[in-house]
């Protein structure tokens, strides 16, 4: 019970993401691409002080924190490409 109580930022990171993903779906104004790139960026946005809670109750150094916030972008990233790149291989 004890993990969980120290993971309760991470979730909040998560939640916080996908709100603002889902917000960003209904946003008419942006093209795919735009929404796309924005959800790679509010990933960092949010991961970094979920990540920076667990640094400060000394579960994960700042390197690692660091790493693990890094490593997950680039991962959403090239999720993202490969998802545009179907898109425009499908539409041809």
């Amino acid at each position: 019970m004890e993990m969980l109580s120290d993971l309760q930022s991470i979730l909040i990171g998560l939640i916080g993401w996908a709100a603002t993903t889902l917000m960003l779906e209904n946003a008419s104004r942006l093209t795919i691409t735009d929404r796309r790139v924005m959800s790679v960026f509010s990933w960092t946005i949010w991961m970094i002080p979920a990540f920076g809670a667990l640094v400060l109750q000394g579960l994960l150094t700042t390197y690692t924190a660091v790493l693990y916030v890094c490593i997950t972008t680039l991962a959403l990233g090239v999720i993202m490409v490969i998802g545009v790149s179907r898109r425009t291989h499908t539409r041809s």
